[in-house]
């Protein structure tokens, strides 16, 4: 199973989940993304988030996603990306889609497992 058809599987999953909630009451929306590093272990971390850190006239932008994510090279914190970065390690950011807290936290955990299962690195087993 590649890459490629996991996302697309739950790109598709996503907009279905999304529908049955739409009509519920108003909630922080989050963007589900992957960072996928350039190595030969084919490194990816999936991540969920509230989107208004992310918006650019009203839409999510991965480019400000990436932005951002690049500013954790300069915190103390000590996590995967971190490390990653500051190897001088370049990464891609795939912006997945947009869904209610619950919804997107579903749908990150499922995304880690079928990359597991497909044999990815996941940087973050926290899901």
């Amino acid at each position: 199973m590649t890459l490629r058809t996991v996302l697309s599987n739950l790109t598709l999953m996503l907009k279905l989940t999304t529908k049955k909630e739409n009509h519920m009451g108003q909630s922080t929306p989050y963007v589900i993304y992957t960072r996928n590093f350039k190595t030969r272990a084919k490194q990816i971390g999936v991540f969920a988030e509230p989107t208004r850190k992310y918006l650019v006239d009203g839409e999510v932008n991965g480019g400000k996603i990436k932005f951002k994510n690049l500013a954790v090279k300069q915190t103390n914190r000590k996590t995967a990306t971190n490390k990653l970065l500051s190897k001088g390690l370049d990464f891609t950011v795939n912006v997945l889609g947009i869904a209610p807290m619950s919804s997107a936290i579903t749908m990150k955990q499922n995304i880690v497992s079928l990359l597991k299962k497909s044999g990815r690195k996941v940087i973050n087993y926290s899901a």
